[in-house]
């Protein structure tokens, strides 16, 4: 009986034409119709294998997709992936799919629609060797590019009875896994003062940017990098003229954790300052919250990895596990406790460049 794995090798260039094809269909995050149509694609070809669609709907965004097989016996396996990008429509015409040097490069090659291609010809794979597909779910949603808006608070239902989940976003260059993620948060911090003629009576006035660099000085502060944590003043805004005494100003903070104490531990420190009036006159607020919560290992991960770690022995590979400051739909669904390994498609290098 043939081997997966030596089906695959022989059919190397039709699976390589399929990406590329997949690849072809720019599928921004914003572009409903782009991301349905990736999603058509996919549907077509899971149907072909015998498993169940079902596609949650959306306005916003492209439709998430989920196939499912029907077999009942053995573990429940989840896979998953996104289906948009972060390149605008027209970049394929720049940056076409292209191989060359055993390397393929085009946008969103490696972010993830490699990954996507990989999970389908995998089940293919078994299923073209006589090999029964399993119980599986494949979840191919739409919108993991801003942070997952539409699909991140439905993964503990659709893991609910999952055994085990492999993300197929890519793996290192060096054939590196991921089992920690850090989580992230975005907040907005805004402080409101008040106007006043900056030349006439500025004594009148409360300056809302002023307090704000204070306010962005003790945000970094609440930096740990001995604990992994890491907090970005990434954007800034405020005032109207220069000869105004500025009565607004905001910024948007990106934050990233290791663990939950951390997420906790920024978010009352982040409380704390915007009780602060460094500018008499001044008050600041604060929204916005953790939409991904640090991927830290589920029970029954060392058994998974030890899964994997076998199954790659026997094509080769010596997969090593890594930490990453990035995050996926993997810490969500780790944080629903199920076993996760990220990192399980093509290696590459290079996502969102």
């Amino acid at each position: 009986m043939t081997t997966p794995s030596a089906w695959i090798d022989a059919r190397r260039d039709e699976i390589l034409s399929f990406l590329g094809h997949v690849v072809e269909i720019e599928s921004p995050s914003e572009h409903k119709a782009g991301v349905d149509a990736v999603g058509a694609v996919f549907a077509k070809a899971y149907e072909a294998l015998g498993l169940r669609l079902h596609l949650e709907r959306q306005t916003q965004y492209g439709d998430h997709l989920i196939a499912e097989s029907t077999a009942t016996s053995g573990p429940r396996v989840l896979l998953v992936g996104h289906m948009d990008t972060v390149y605008p429509v027209g970049t394929t015409a720049r940056r076409p799919f292209t191989v060359r040097d055993g390397i393929a490069t085009g946008p969103a090659v490696n972010d993830m629609k490699g990954g996507l291609t990989v999970m389908l010809w995998a089940l293919r794979s078994l299923a073209e060797t006589g090999r029964p597909i399993g119980p599986v779910r494949v979840v191919q949603n739409s919108d993991e590019e801003p942070g997952s808006p539409t699909s991140r608070d439905g993964w503990p239902a659709r893991a609910a009875d999952c055994d085990c989940a492999f993300i197929l976003e890519p793996a290192g260059e060096d054939d590196s896994l991921v089992d920690v993620r850090k989580g992230v948060g975005i907040f907005r911090f805004s402080v409101t003062g008040r106007a006043a003629h900056a030349g006439a009576e500025p004594e009148k006035g409360a300056n809302a940017i002023l307090a704000l660099a204070h306010h962005a000085i003790a945000l970094s502060a609440a930096a740990n990098p001995a604990a992994g944590t890491t907090v970005n003043v990434g954007v800034i805004g405020g005032g109207t003229w220069p000869y105004v005494v500025p009565a607004e100003a905001w910024s948007r903070v990106d934050v990233r954790v290791s663990t939950k104490a951390e997420a906790q531990r920024i978010f009352e420190t982040f409380g704390a300052i915007a009780r602060r009036a460094p500018v008499a006159n001044t008050t600041a607020k604060l929204e916005g919250f953790f939409h991904r919560p640090p991927l830290e290992p589920a029970p029954g991960t060392d058994a998974l990895k030890a899964i994997v770690d076998a199954s790659a022995r026997e094509v080769g590979l010596a997969p090593v596990y890594l930490s990453t400051g990035g995050a996926s739909d993997g810490n969500n669904i780790a944080a629903a406790g199920v076993p996760t390994i990220d990192g399980m498609g093509p290696a590459g290098a290079g996502a969102h460049s």
